[in-house]
């Protein structure tokens, strides 16, 4: 009989090669996938991969689906086949192109909230130049308010410097996630 070749994902692959983890549930190797995943997959995500591959195993006789009348439960079994397929190992990105897609998702979402952030940010230091730049023409209408105007002046000053470092660190990051 032919040796039978199935794709698998490394971590998927390394916890079913483990003699002793057989006789399991799909909740309990979702939880080992999880416990040795480095990536923030939701649990829900994680269980329908799971699931998948499970059932694929399944379908290539590699495992054994028991259903157990008694307490209504699902355990799933390695079989004799199991030993004797080739295992292609896939590497972490095909084995989580969900997760992928949800990353490209949350990194479209914050070049999003960058943009805005930036765009109010400009606004912020025009607005800040332009109270700084009354306080100026005030000082110069009414020299008897200069302590009071010159203080007010400084703070609209140094707070469009702040705006200023803040617009340039949000392009910064901007750029480099763009990139």
């Amino acid at each position: 009989m032919p040796k039978v070749s199935i794709k698998i994902c490394t971590k998927l692959h390394t916890i079913l090669q483990d003699e002793s983890f057989n006789n399991f549930q799909v909740v309990q190797l979702r939880d080992r996938f999880l416990a040795a995943s480095t990536s923030n997959q939701s649990v829900g995500d994680a269980y329908k991969f799971i699931y998948r591959q499970v059932s694929r195993l399944v379908k290539k006789r590699a495992l054994r689906k028991v259903n157990k009348e008694s307490t209504k439960t699902v355990t799933y079994q390695k079989t004799e086949l199991f030993d004797q397929i080739n295992f292609v190992i896939n590497g972490p990105i095909e084995a989580s192109k969900p997760l992928q897609k949800l990353l490209d998702r949350t990194e479209q979402d914050a070049i999003q909230q960058l943009k805005e952030r930036l765009k109010q940010s400009e606004v912020d230091l025009l607005t800040s130049i332009g109270e700084s730049e009354e306080y100026m023409r005030l000082y110069k209408s009414f020299p008897e308010m200069k302590e009071h105007l010159e203080s007010q002046y400084i703070v609209a000053r140094e707070n469009s410097s702040k705006l200023l470092g803040q617009i340039k660190a949000i392009k910064s990051v901007l750029s480099h996630q763009q990139k």
